[in-house]
């Protein structure tokens, strides 16, 4: 698995209404990912490999240190603006793996039961449920399904996360950079779509504008979570404030194992008034054994009465 390491760079120009949008690739072969590793020239800048393996990737880039995920995570920077008083200019990068695609390893009707599935735990009000189901559903459309088949193809994945995105089907407050992960991977395939593929499905021709929004906003929660603006951000996602450490790594790597735990020691608990407070403290609970500590929505909001 994971073959290849794509670094994408892209780049966007705006004159007075002409605008263009340029995307550039590189790609590092994961033999060469060996930990200590120095790669001089990616798009301009040095590149460090921290550490590596079979799951995950440290590294560091224009002085900042990223984590990724090798099988389901597609990593997005926030946009480095070159302002100009007529001209508006960006650029951004992606990093994600990319395995060659072995045709017979892949099935659709997984992929059409994942979806179903994370709607019925949306419905049921259990959106921790689908985390998993998320983190399948992406590493096969990355990962496993080949790029174009009579079943599936550029403009079909898009479609994929389309519904996970437009349905709600994952809480990104709990699991953000998986929920950016299906932003930036309807991008990448925006950009490799044919006419043809076009054809395949029904498609919002116009939804680029949403994924655009959510990738500047929110990618910007991950990379710069002190600046006033990702706090606004963070404030606006809900009608109660949230304690910031969900936006962590560490809270995105264990809280569906955290989620679990609260429901098998809350299994018999009764569902009546006052089961917030209960809840809340087993998953306080549970979390400091991971190492985190979390401020609950009661604690966050003290003028709220919470029943």
């Amino acid at each position: 698995m994971n073959h290849c390491f794509i670094i994408t760079y892209i780049h966007e120009y705006n004159d007075r209404g002409a605008a263009t949008r340029n995307v550039k690739t590189q790609t590092i072969p994961v033999k060469q990912l060996q930990q200590g590793e120095v790669f001089d020239d990616v798009f301009g800048h040095k590149l460090e490999v921290i550490s590596i393996d079979e799951q995950e990737l440290n590294f560091k880039y224009r002085e900042k240190d990223f984590s990724l995920n090798k099988e389901w995570q597609i990593l997005g920077t926030v946009s480095f603006s070159l302002p100009n008083e007529y001209v508006q200019e960006s650029y951004r990068m992606t990093f994600h793996f990319e395995n060659d695609y072995p045709c017979d390893a892949w099935d659709s009707e997984r992929m059409e039961k994942l979806i179903d599935e994370m709607r019925a735990n949306e419905a049921e009000g259990n959106l921790w449920k689908n985390i998993p189901l998320g983190r399948e559903l992406m590493n096969i459309m990355k990962d496993v399904s080949p790029l174009r088949d009579d079943k599936i193809n550029p403009t079909i994945r898009k479609r994929i996360c389309e519904c996970v995105i437009r349905e709600n089907l994952l809480d990104m407050h709990d699991v953000l950079r998986l929920y950016m992960s299906f932003n930036e991977y309807w991008r990448l395939n925006a950009r490799i779509e044919t006419d043809d593929d076009k054809k395949s499905v029904e498609h919002d021709k116009h939804y680029h504008r949403v994924v655009d929004s959510n990738i500047y906003k929110y990618t910007w929660l991950l990379f710069e979570p002190e600046s006033n603006y990702s706090k606004e951000v963070w404030e606006e996602m809900g009608m109660l404030k949230c304690d910031p450490v969900q936006l962590t790594p560490e809270w995105e790597k264990y809280i569906y194992q955290v989620e679990r735990e609260c429901e098998r020691q809350l299994e018999d608990h009764p569902r009546f008034m006052g089961f917030c407070h209960a809840y809340w403290s087993t998953k306080r609970a549970v979390l400091a054994k991971y190492g985190i500590t979390w401020k609950s929505p009661s604690m966050m909001n003290p003028k709220v009465m919470f029943d």
